[in-house]
């Protein structure tokens, strides 16, 4: 199939683009935006709206596939590609990306991703956000072509059996977080709250109680008001405010985390970045330290990495070195979507729990496009995105994982 024409729009993404390092400073915050001045270089205030752009291919046929560049909500940290604007991101595309995919005929997903993925252009891969974008185009296009779902585009060509249990879905809060506690609780979303605790003096408290107390509230609120089947992962964020309150005093974060996890019985519960030591050694040190406290004790508490481990080779590197029990693959920084897919296939192979994570400020079709690698690729979790509201993104992917399931079922059952 030939793609004719590559075309490129604006778009919004369903959340910001945060400056996490004045927040973690302690930035004021001020009805839904931050007081102060951004210390992270790309942000020109602290809290700043979340910019996309979609790259559409003209087929031949007349048909038109698209994908959505984005990067994350906390753009900038660990090594993330930082803030851009739309109309700077076009400028790249149309210079390198449409003279590279017009006239080209497309045949398959995976070397068409995999090719341009690590095409250098002018000496350099494209940024993540674009690469992200374009690869979720292709997947589509081909789909098109094969007129069939993108998920069953993946199982063919990464050779993978048709799986019909359904991933559970992670749901975040933000910072609303009682109001969204008891959304996830009513739609019975399968790993939840997330907690979005950045900020040691007002979220974690000084000596952890006023996460503590948060915690139990969950866990009662739970029993208060979830149907008696409801029984959630507990997965909590806490971008390395642990080891902030604890002067990096890894033995107290020990101690904490299994008063966390008492907190949290009888659900199992995850802890996402417990610990930030700012350098790729020391947090995966301090990560094994972690594990083989935890597992003296004889505790079930599951540590996350996150960043750190943003690129599929960093992910090879924290798997291989046994240093997390979970890795999120950060969908949006991971650049080509074939990265993503391969990923959660090695962490499975390995032994490793994947989380297909990604970010609130994703769009509605980035979101859907990884429904359809999760279906097919089957991680522990994947994220509820976009957004911070809680209806929208489970919205979103439990419906399109839904669908994917009663197609696959029904070509299965030779139905259609």
């Amino acid at each position: 199939m030939i793609i004719k024409k590559v075309l490129c729009s604006k778009a919004m993404t369903g959340f910001y683009m945060d400056d996490k390092e004045a927040i973690k400073r302690g930035a004021e915050e001020d009805g839904f935006v931050y007081k102060g001045d951004p210390v992270t270089p790309g942000f020109h205030s602290i809290r700043q709206p979340g910019v996309a752009v979609s790259v559409m291919f003209v087929l031949e046929d007349g048909q038109i596939a698209f994908g959505d560049c984005a990067v994350a909500q906390y753009a900038a940290s660990g090594g993330r590609e930082v803030p851009n604007t739309a109309e700077a991101l076009i400028k790249v595309i149309e210079k390198y990306v449409v003279p590279y995919f017009e006239g080209m005929d497309l045949t398959e997903f995976k070397s068409t991703a995999e090719r341009f993925d690590r095409y250098e252009f002018d000496g350099e891969r494209l940024p993540a956000s674009i690469r992200y974008g374009v690869t979720q185009a292709i997947l589509e296009a081909v789909a098109k072509m094969e007129k069939t779902t993108m998920a069953e585009v993946v199982l063919k060509e990464y050779h993978l059996p048709v799986d019909l249990t359904p991933v559970r879905i992670n749901a975040q809060s933000g910072d609303d977080r009682y109001n969204n506690v008891d959304k996830m609780i009513l739609k019975k979303v399968g790993m939840m709250p997330h907690g979005l605790i950045n900020n040691v003096k007002s979220k974690l408290g000084e000596d952890g109680q006023i996460f503590l107390d948060w915690v139990k509230w969950v866990k009662n609120r739970i029993v208060q008001i979830g149907e008696p089947d409801y029984n959630p992962v507990m997965r909590y964020d806490v971008y390395g405010c642990m080891g902030y309150a604890f002067h990096d005093d890894l033995d107290q974060v020990f101690e904490y985390l299994l008063k966390v996890e008492d907190a949290c019985k009888p659900y199992q519960v995850f802890v996402e970045m417990p610990i930030d030591l700012k350098s790729n050694e020391k947090q995966k040190d301090g990560f094994l330290y972690l594990k083989k406290r935890l597992k003296e004790a004889g505790s079930t508490l599951k540590l996350i990495i996150d960043e750190y481990a943003n690129t599929y080779e960093e992910i090879k590197e924290w798997v291989d070195a046994g240093a997390c029990d979970m890795v999120q693959v950060k969908t949006i920084d991971l650049g080509g979507i074939n990265n993503i897919i391969d990923a959660v296939l090695y962490c499975k192979e390995h032994g490793v729990l994947a989380y297909q994570g990604g970010t609130c400020n994703e769009t509605d079709h980035s979101a859907l496009v990884c429904v359809n690698l999760a279906v097919a690729t089957k991680p522990f979790a994947m994220a509820g995105k976009p957004g911070m509201g809680v209806d929208e993104g489970v919205m979103i992917v439990n419906n399109e994982q839904q669908r994917l399931l009663k197609i696959l079922e029904a070509k299965q059952n030779h139905i259609i």
